[in-house]
């Protein structure tokens, strides 16, 4: 009974965070398609409320702009590992790669982004 247990918890735990993967792989997907489209309105509704409410529309407009005009397209968003529930990439632009880090709430919109040099 014991090893029924386990090995119940086990499967448990690994279709949770494969459908966690399957999320994240989705969400930096659409992400890199609607910066590059420059859609600040669909980027926006990726961003939990409380997202919302600290950069607010016009911030996260300023922010994708000023990336798009320094940066370039996103050419693609490698994963390089998860530490705490944050899932780092590597993102690779026209003309720079920088590092990004990105947490999804439960809901799976982005409740935390960052980008920094490598």
């Amino acid at each position: 009974m014991k090893y029924l247990i386990l090995l119940f918890t086990c499967f448990t735990i690994q279709y949770g965070v494969a459908q966690d993967a399957s999320t994240y792989e989705s969400t930096t997907k659409t992400f890199l398609e609607n910066f590059n489209a420059q859609d600040v309105n669909a980027i926006f509704e990726m961003y939990t409320l409380e997202m919302q409410e600290s950069m607010t529309k016009e911030g996260v407009s300023n922010f994708i702009n000023g990336c798009y005009g320094q940066f370039g397209n996103m050419k693609n968003i490698t994963f390089v590992e998860t530490a705490e529930g944050v899932y780092s990439y590597k993102v690779t632009f026209d003309k720079a790669t920088l590092g990004m880090d990105l947490q999804l709430n439960a809901d799976g919109k982005i409740s935390t982004i960052q980008f920094q040099e490598l």
